[in-house]
């Protein structure tokens, strides 16, 4: 069979030919067959349906038209090595492979070629299989195992939780009243009650992170201010001495009807991410503008950012790059966000570091009437 035959009408066609093209056209997969030069000579009506193409546009197009431009230069080393001793065998083995549509959309599938002999040379027959079925079950799998995995060791949690809450309450104890005379230490002393101190809130947060990832608390909404509660906030919390929390505001007041408990621990979740991630001396902004009828509150640090990599994984559970935590914080900030009718992204930006944004409804949305001070 030659590319011509392969192409022509019924008076050109070779005995067997016809046989061989209901085999083609019959199949449940796409099928290409291309020259040695990479030229297309043949598909089948799943090549159409899957890639879009009517089949006159495809004929003597190179085939690397069905492949994502970034993998063009390495199929083509790969074609022309094939070719120097081809044999049947899958194509791209231990990788991802994907296939492109007209519209430049992509699709994960498998391929497999076969050389075949002709009186006019070498063609190349690639059968390919569209895996995207067989990609949403296998990571609906993954994704139920992962909930089944976490069901159970939230269980787990919970129960430790409990029982290092208690001794850390009374190691806390001792550590302020060790604080109050810390006059009389040495400075060795003063300086490891200061570290003592650091590392109880860094453990009551991952206990806290704990529990409230295991549990589902109820709503305990007022309507308050939320600007004037994000000052109050900044203003009380106990900041190292090379750390910064600057609050910029553009408007003067916001009300809205949300569990405050439930917002201080979203801002607190993204102010200690920020002081984690960013350099010596640490500034933290806290940027807050509204639409009219949302707020949004964006936290940015001054790190390195989050790389696109990980971009996708921010809010998983235990998903974490930090040498300390364990990778729930904004989990359970995210969570917090929705209960209260908003959200929490990760916003695309230009300059350094990672903002945060936390967007809130008004009052007025949310059905909300009687204004009352937060909860301390």
């Amino acid at each position: 069979m030659s590319r011509t035959n392969l192409n022509a009408d019924d008076a050109q066609r070779q005995p067997g030919e016809e046989r061989f093209r209901l085999v083609v056209e019959s199949s449940p997969a796409a099928m290409v067959i291309v020259d040695r030069d990479g030229k297309i000579v043949m598909v089948n009506r799943q090549t159409e349906n899957w890639f879009r193409y009517d089949r006159d546009e495809l004929i003597t197009q190179s085939v690397e038209c069905l492949i994502p431009r970034r993998f063009h230069e390495r199929h083509v080393s790969d074609r022309d090595k094939f070719l120097k001793a081809p044999q049947a065998r899958p194509m791209g083995a231990g990788h991802d492979l994907f296939g492109r549509r007209k519209d430049g959309t992509e699709f994960p599938v498998d391929i497999s070629l076969h050389p075949m002999k002709t009186s006019e040379g070498m063609l190349v027959m690639a059968y390919i299989v569209d895996l995207t079925d067989r990609k949403r079950v296998e990571s609906e799998i993954r994704k139920r195992h992962s909930y089944e995995r976490l069901a159970l060791l939230g269980q787990l949690a919970g129960s430790v939780a409990h029982e290092i809450r208690n001794p850390l309450g009374v190691i806390r104890n001792a550590a302020y009243y060790l604080d109050m005379v810390k006059e009389t230490l040495d400075d060795d002393a003063q300086e490891s009650v200061e570290e003592i101190l650091e590392e109880i809130d860094r453990a009551n947060r991952i206990v806290s992170d704990l529990l409230d990832y295991t549990r589902d608390p109820p709503q305990q909404s007022a309507t308050f201010d939320i600007v004037q509660f994000i000052h109050k906030l900044v203003e009380e919390r106990r900041p190292t001495d090379d750390e910064l929390v600057l609050v910029q505001s553009r408007i003067e007041s916001f009300n809205v009807t949300a569990d405050a408990d439930q917002i201080a621990r979203i801002l607190e979740n993204l102010i200690v991410n920020g002081v984690q991630a960013s350099a010596d001396p640490i500034t933290i902004q806290i940027v807050i503008s509204s639409t009219g009828s949302h707020i949004m509150i964006d936290v940015q640090d001054e790190g390195e950012g989050v790389v696109e990599s990980q971009r996708l994984r921010i809010f998983e559970p235990l998903f974490t790059t930090k040498t300390k935590g364990i990778g729930l914080g904004l989990v359970i900030s995210k969570r917090y966000a929705e209960q209260n009718r908003g959200t929490l992204e990760l916003v695309d930006h230009t300059g350094a570091g990672a903002i945060f944004r936390l967007t809130l409804p008004s009052h007025e949305l949310v059905g909300g009437e009687v204004i009352m001070e937060p909860k301390e």
